[in-house]
């Protein structure tokens, strides 16, 4: 345990003992505020060759959850388009190598930075944020053929298949498969009371309008349609494995492929992982 988390569940768990309330609104603080990282040079290049755009994401007819500007790029003119959803603390441009070996197959590429992620308005995001961004994006471009998402993309972007977003064909690399069991990790890291995190789920629930039942991609996989291909490293220590293949195994006609040595982070630009993509994705070009 680093000394920075030892001196956070020292002061958190002071907190928690004198104003549970309080420590419970600082709890739901730090579990959706992602890490920020700073942009390589080439992928900032990549993102200026795309043509950039803002959505707005929120319900008018409803209080919560807040609009939020979302900053968007697309490349190519013409071929299905292809929606690509990154990960928690990362950013659109992590699919550098991945947009352009599809663009060079002959896809129209979108991607985007998520609600509190990169280019995009706040500090505070989220899986359903995540999931309600990809529907929002795909709709100001058009109907979009598929949806490539890592981690906690993967996940927001089954979400949004549930939710309504049309895709006839999706991947999903290092897949997360229920935040339910991010949310108890996060609640023995910080030392958060039983109490504590049921108040801190409520908040949640209540201020992002959802279910916390809902979060759970195995539940709702067998009613799922459109082909799907998970990739997932064997040694992959940030989502496990038995994630994706939670996924797959609830996901009707899913197709899951093991890599091994790739970790978590590498997957993404891996040579072979990308061929696979744009093999896979070669269908909706049909």
């Amino acid at each position: 345990m680093s000394t920075t988390l030892r001196l956070t569940r020292a002061a958190f768990g002071a907190v928690q003992r004198a104003a549970p309330d309080l420590a419970a609104r600082w709890a739901e603080r730090i579990f959706c505020s992602p890490p920020r990282r700073p942009i390589s040079e080439r992928m900032a290049a990549w993102l200026r060759d795309g043509r950039r755009f803002d959505v707005i994401v929120g319900s008018s007819r409803r209080p919560r959850p807040r609009p939020r500007r979302v900053t968007a790029w697309a490349w190519g003119e013409r071929g299905p388009g292809v929606l690509l959803v990154h990960g928690w603390g990362s950013r659109g441009a992590r699919f550098v190598d991945l947009g352009g070996a599809l663009l060079a197959a002959g896809h129209r590429v979108i991607t985007f930075d998520a609600p509190g992620h990169g280019a995009s308005h706040g500090r505070l995001s989220s899986g359903p944020e995540f999931a309600r961004a990809s529907i929002a994006v795909a709709a100001a471009v058009g109907p979009v053929s598929a949806v490539v998402g890592h981690s906690l993309g993967g996940f927001a972007s089954a979400l949004a298949m549930d939710r309504g977003l049309s895709a006839r064909r999706a991947v999903f690399i290092s897949p997360s498969a229920n935040v339910n069991s991010y949310s108890a990790q996060f609640a023995a890291l910080l030392g958060v009371t039983p109490p504590v995190m049921s108040t801190m789920r409520e908040r949640l629930a209540r201020r992002l309008d959802f279910s916390w039942s809902s979060m759970d991609v195995p539940a709702f996989a067998p009613n799922m349609r459109a082909p799907l291909l998970i990739i997932h490293d064997r040694d992959d220590r940030e989502v496990r494995w038995s994630d994706g293949a939670a996924i797959a195994s609830a996901w009707p006609g899913a197709e899951l492929v093991t890599t091994m040595g790739l970790g978590h982070h590498r997957i993404v630009s891996d040579a072979e992982v990308i061929a696979n993509v744009v093999s896979f994705l070669r269908a909706s070009l049909q």
